[in-house]
């Protein structure tokens, strides 16, 4: 996650080798596939302790500890390859339907722009009024290929 404030910009990241799983590419059958991240806002770093607590504050940490990314029904366009984004962070649940995911050559990334409006977010200022947190958020979503 990423975002920028009135001093510059923070990323906040969390990354996790343990967990697999697959989801198909066009799937014709009627089970819906998909990939269910159940993320602890707790294991989220953004670099320092005083962004990891703002972080952990601004998301609800203590009401909502974990965030859920689901990616749904990954197919491939004519260009590009598009999914559906089930998403719940901080007591709301938003759909994305067909989000662009660019190929690389580990895997796949995709990217949500969204508004701490729509999170219902307070991005008010922080540490003690000093830095005013601007009002969108950068959401990278990497899926990655296991090697055969």
């Amino acid at each position: 996650m990423k975002g920028k404030t009135s001093i510059g910009s923070f990323e906040c990241s969390y990354e996790s080798q343990t967990e697999s799983d697959t989801l198909f590419f066009d799937n014709k059958s009627p089970d819906t596939t998909s990939l269910d991240f159940e993320i602890p806002v707790s294991a989220f770093g953004c670099g320092n302790f005083l962004l990891n607590s703002d972080f952990k504050r601004t998301l609800k940490a203590e009401e909502y500890p974990i965030c859920l990314v689901s990616v749904n029904k990954l197919r491939r366009g004519s260009r590009k390859i598009y999914g559906d984004i089930y998403l719940q962070m901080a007591g709301k649940e938003i759909v994305l339907e067909k989000v662009v995911f660019h190929q690389l050559k580990e895997g796949l990334q995709g990217t949500l722009y969204l508004s701490t409006e729509e999170l219902g977010l307070d991005a008010s200022s922080r540490l003690g009024g000093l830095v005013k947190i601007e009002e969108s958020i950068e959401l990278e979503i990497n899926l990655y290929l296991e090697a055969s």
